[in-house]
């Protein structure tokens, strides 16, 4: 079966977002060893606890204009039309999370007393609030870049916010000692910047043009999202908040890094996929063989899942030990337990196709509520019993919940023969060739880091001959590579 046109298509601008992605991923990797080793333990709990703020808040005011944005600018045919789209949604946005983030603020101090039992992290929670105003309405500009397949504008972007951020934060964390609070002025000068440079593009493409009434289906349909965005932050931050409860601050600033180990799994191939796949599935709805494509699209994500997710566990430990310090190494233990459950929330992303076609979007707030439900009640019985890992397992237990349902729920909107076979053959073969890595993993890494570069070479060759994808993909690949290698 050959790969159609619009399938490459999805590739080539996933591979761009990925590696605009990578980018992205790069300023946390460079700045991880300035982190773990001027910032403590317990104070990298409290920049993690910043976060959990950061997209509390972001889950309540963003209101799914974004996504919104996606699936209606496909509703018209007129350019003009969408555009207009486009620039009121961006008003909409800006002004929701502006007035929201004013009312937040006002309680800024009681907010840092309830999460960090001081107010003395008050004025931080200020910073992640600005932040935030830019963060939020960029959102749907980057919502255009994707319908517009800007893949290119996106990566240079992403790459001189990174060189702002990693400057920035570097000078004021190191130079400064201004510990937490300069990685949080850091990040916001480098949003402010993107969102700048993004609303400028826009506007230049777009003008400026408002149509309050283009607005009231966008809210109509964005409102689900809201509900389920309440559910599913309680299951995303449940893990974080509970450790803190019935733990230390200690143990959260190691299972914050081991999560910056797993989220790679999202930064390098689920976000990136989502930008591409997000506006190419609607346009795929509208012809035959919507659910073969996806069925196939589900299996060629699968596999780079797996791949992605072996050579992080396979090097993460060697990492974590060049790039911190030696309070932080428990860290990698529970990283393989934690990239389960990440590819399992990636996977879940193309399983909603049904269900945001059809616009049954109030299923997604159901989703939420089962996984709320769940993450909630599995990481309060774990964590206590079984500390990190117990948070660990429970998010595996929520995304395999989540995906299981989603799919269910999408399958009466469009049908999907999923391959189990070659699943089967995709998930077997990783799982082998992580059990063949265990004796490798403890090894000093002179020796270690060549033996597990040759076993996952052996790994690679193997999942691509292994069954998983048919002869013509495999000469799909091949000449595709041959191109890239000759460009």
């Amino acid at each position: 079966m050959s790969t159609s046109a619009p399938l490459g298509r999805v590739l080539k601008h996933s591979s761009i977002y990925a590696f605009g992605n990578v980018l992205n991923r790069g300023a946390a990797l460079l700045l991880l060893p300035i982190y773990t080793n001027y910032l403590t333990v317990g104070e990298y709990g409290a920049l993690e606890l910043f976060y959990v703020i950061s997209s509390v808040v972001t889950g309540l005011l963003s209101v799914g204009i974004a996504h919104a944005t996606l699936r209606f600018y496909f509703e018209y045919e007129s350019e003009s039309e969408r555009k207009v789209l486009v620039t009121t949604n961006l008003t909409v946005s800006f002004l929701i999370t502006a007035a929201g983030v004013l009312i937040i603020s006002l309680w800024h101090e009681a907010l840092a007393r309830h999460v960090f039992g001081s107010p003395g992290f008050s004025r931080g929670v200020l910073i992640v609030l600005a932040t935030l105003v830019f963060e939020l309405s960029s959102q749907v500009c980057l919502a255009y870049l994707r319908a517009k397949e800007y893949s290119t504008l996106f990566v240079g972007i992403v790459f001189i916010r990174l060189v702002i951020q990693f400057s920035v934060n570097t000078y004021l964390v190191v130079f400064r000692d201004m510990d937490v609070e300069g990685v949080l002025i850091g990040n916001c000068i480098a949003v402010a910047f993107s969102w700048a440079v993004l609303v400028a593009v826009v506007i230049r493409e777009c003008g400026y043009r408002v149509e309050w009434g283009k607005a009231v289906p966008v809210l109509r349909y964005s409102f689900p999202f809201l509900l389920s965005t309440v559910t599913g932050l309680m299951s995303a931050y449940a893990d974080r908040f509970l450790i803190d409860t019935f733990l230390s601050l200690r143990l959260l600033g190691i299972y914050a890094l081991a999560l910056k180990f797993s989220e790679l799994l999202d930064s390098m191939i689920g976000e990136p996929f989502n930008r591409s796949y997000g506006a190419f599935r609607f346009a795929m709805m509208k012809e035959d063989g919507a659910g073969e494509k996806q069925a196939r699209i589900v299996r060629y994500l699968l596999m780079g899942l797996m791949m992605t997710a072996l050579g992080i566990v396979y090097f993460a430990r060697d990492l974590l030990m060049l790039m911190s310090a030696p309070p932080y190494w428990p860290a990698a233990a529970i990283v393989p337990v934690l990239i389960v459950g990440s590819v399992l929330k990636v996977l879940a992303y193309p399983m909603q196709t049904g269900i945001l076609y059809e616009k049954k979007t109030h299923h997604i707030f159901q989703i939420g509520v089962v996984a709320a439900v769940t993450s909630v009640t599995g990481n309060a019985v774990l964590i206590p019993l079984f500390g990190l890992l117990g948070a660990a397992l429970a998010q595996i237990i929520t995304a395999s919940v989540v995906l299981f349902v989603t799919d269910h729920i999408s399958q009466r909107y469009l049908p999907v023969g999923y391959e189990y076979k070659r699943i089967a053959t995709i998930v077997g073969v990783t799982v082998l060739f992580f059990v063949l890595a265990l004796p490798l993993m403890t090894m000093p890494m002179h020796a270690g880091i060549p033996a597990k570069l040759l076993l996952y070479v052996i790994f690679a060759a193997t999942m691509i001959l292994s069954g998983a994808l048919d002869r013509s993909e495999i000469g799909w690949l091949r000449s595709m590579l041959k191109r890239t290698v000759r460009r």
